[in-house]
């Protein structure tokens, strides 16, 4: 995909933060409903995927009636543009460290055992929810975030929309609920995940189970931005 023209990145940021220094100050909330919407197309437009979250809550916030939540979304509007345009953060200089999101212990035990025949990669904290992944987050400062999307408490979904806003790391989603081409794949590449892949469960034989934990370093050195020859 060609990357978007600087002039009109630039153009396009200051009519964002123009909008949102207005939903700052919105006492008009459908007045602040239109603003939202002219964000969101402009967005749309540049294809900056991660500033919809925050635009989603700003419009959560109208819809609600709720003048203060439409404020406080407004305000994280700015840091979100901020992080968005900021330069691509460079391959870790060391191994990548790693959080593996996923409600099965069994799960997290046969990720762990595919990533560690990889060297670029090291497993650094587990977490069963999405709740327990962003306090996991805090504490170990992932660079690569192995996302389950169907898991009780917060399931993934609901995970990135606050990562969106101030999760730390790349997520890749690893789940069976995200074909490639549906409709939750497409949700949660808009809501910042790197990329999605299938999760290495029900191998018939040795070999396959060989290929899907190959497909699944192949998609986590992609999402940590390391080339595709494993490292030895």
């Amino acid at each position: 995909m060609t990357a978007p023209d600087p002039d009109l990145v630039a153009a396009f940021a200051e009519e964002y933060r123009a909008g949102a220094a207005r939903l700052a100050a919105a006492t008009d909330l459908p007045a602040a409903g239109r603003v939202i919407a002219n964000l969101r197309a402009m967005v749309e437009a540049v294809g900056i995927a991660a500033l919809l979250p925050p635009l989603d809550t700003a419009a959560d916030a109208v819809a609600a009636g709720d003048a203060d939540a439409l404020h406080a979304a407004a305000a994280a509007m700015g840091g979100a543009l901020d992080a968005a345009l900021a330069p691509p953060a460079p391959p870790p200089a060391g191994r990548v460290r790693t959080l593996v999101v996923d409600d099965s212990p069994t799960m997290r035990r046969l990720l762990r055992q595919i990533l560690a025949a990889d060297a670029a990669f090291e497993v650094v904290a587990e977490a069963a929810d999405g709740a327990e992944a962003i306090a996991r987050s805090a504490e170990t400062a992932p660079d690569l975030v192995l996302l389950d999307i169907e898991m009780p408490g917060m399931d993934g979904v609901t995970m990135l929309r606050h990562w969106a806003l101030n999760g730390r790391g790349t997520v890749l989603v690893v789940s069976s609920a995200t074909p490639p081409g549906s409709a939750l794949a497409r949700e949660v590449r808009r809501l910042g995940a790197a990329g999605v892949t299938g999760k290495p469960s029900g191998a018939l034989s040795a070999d396959m189970a060989e290929r899907r934990g190959a497909a699944l370093i192949s998609a986590a050195r992609r999402a940590a931005g390391l080339p595709q020859d494993a490292a030895p």
